[in-house]
């Protein structure tokens, strides 16, 4: 990436991913000026923030997940654009909150979802499937009661890692493609029927979402002897299968690099137009996917885990 501002940074979180947001930040020309790997450096770093001996134009939250909440609530408070790892947070509660604060106040919350920049789902987008998926979505209340709805089924498994053992399965992998879906789908598409988990344990799952537009499936597996990341669509006589970890044997830092390049498009925008009477929303639409991702993957521990059939509509 080039050189391209002269924004200030801070960091919540310099563990792996921390620190890689760090370096490719710094290569496009954004200057670090407070970093915090603890709590507590957390806490004197939001504080000094808030009584002005810091100014940075942004931070990055690459803390563990279970943090994210208390940081994403800070930085909202105090009005500082913020950049978090999936997830913005493991609770649905929460979640909604966000989602509701940040649209009242114009409080800027980008979540790192970088899976919608791989270059899988980039050359999909352009396709006429695509496009045809996208009218379905967009007219599907006008379609026949009988119609087909799209189906989708999502695998992502890898080996074991020692890192993000502090949230369980679906909050660390399954995410990443339950933002897909919204991604896919569009919010208005996003109208929940029914649920259900066929297994469950710390590290895979693997359930079904049944939505008046879809039916989706997802396999999650955080402990296996397989690595694979894959989407399969299809609609009528149409399909595909997209291999979402094809790219990293060229570029593994295509899709962060191109998130940071959203990240900070988002973040122009949004700093020329924040005194506006009608301030730029244009990054908003990301936060409410994330957040109702969380909402949706938040089934599982609802119904699966404390046994409660409890119904969600995701808008």
């Amino acid at each position: 990436m080039q050189n391209s501002c002269s924004y200030k940074a801070v960091l919540i979180g310099n563990g792996t991913m921390g620190q890689r947001h760090k370096r490719l930040f710094e290569a496009d020309g954004i200057e670090f000026i407070g970093v915090a790997d603890t709590t507590a450096e957390a806490t004197a770093l939001f504080e000094q923030i808030a009584v002005g001996k810091l100014s940075p134009d942004f931070a990055v939250v690459a803390s563990p997940a279970v943090t994210h909440d208390e940081y994403v609530k800070k930085s909202i408070e105090i009005m500082l654009p913020v950049l978090v790892e999936k997830p913005v947070s493991i609770s649905f509660e929460n979640a909604e909150k966000f989602r509701r604060i940040a649209s009242e106040r114009n409080a800027f919350v980008f979540v790192g979802h970088s899976e919608r920049y791989n270059p899988a789902i980039e050359e999909f987008v352009k396709s006429d499937f695509f496009k045809e998926m996208q009218d379905y979505f967009k007219f599907w209340f006008l379609q026949k009661q009988d119609a087909s709805p799209v189906s989708f089924k999502f695998t992502r498994t890898h080996g074991f890692s020692p890192r993000n053992r502090d949230v369980s399965v679906e909050y660390d992998l399954m995410i990443h493609d339950m933002d897909l879906l919204h991604f896919f789908a569009g919010k208005e598409a996003m109208m929940y029927k029914s649920f259900r988990c066929e297994e469950l344990s710390d590290d895979r799952v693997h359930a079904f979402y049944d939505l008046k537009t879809l039916n989706a499936e997802f396999i999650a597996d955080r402990n296996s002897a397989s690595d694979s990341r894959t989407v399969e669509i299809s609609m009528g006589a149409r399909s595909v299968k997209l291999d979402l970890g094809a790219y990293r044997n060229g570029n593994p830092a295509y899709a962060l690099q191109k998130e940071h390049q959203a990240f900070l498009n988002y973040l122009r925008s949004y700093k020329k137009t924040a005194q506006d009477e009608e301030p730029d929303y244009s990054w908003y639409g990301g936060l409410y996917d994330a957040c109702a991702a969380v909402i949706m993957v938040s089934l599982v521990g609802e119904v699966c885990k404390k046994g409660s059939a409890n119904e969600f509509d995701a808008k």
